[in-house]
């Protein structure tokens, strides 16, 4: 698949591990990835997932080292 092919919600399900419920409670709330409505339907772009979860994700806090950890 090309990074702009229109993706179905169960193939995002089936890409990503997101469940079609999250997909469409997102969409309703108007958050989460964006998307396409073409009529009844809907459609996901890869590149939106993709940036989406890229733009999502969090870089835990530094640790303390294990010798900070002794005393």
């Amino acid at each position: 698949m090309q990074n702009n092919d229109l993706l179905t919600e169960r193939e995002v399900r089936s890409g990503w591990s997101l469940s079609i419920p999250w997909l469409r409670r997102t969409r309703r709330e108007g958050r989460g990835p964006r998307f396409l409505k073409l009529g009844k339907m809907v459609r996901y772009r890869r590149r939106d997932i993709e940036e989406y979860l890229e733009a999502s994700t969090v870089e835990p806090k530094s640790s303390p080292g294990p010798r900070a950890a002794r005393q």
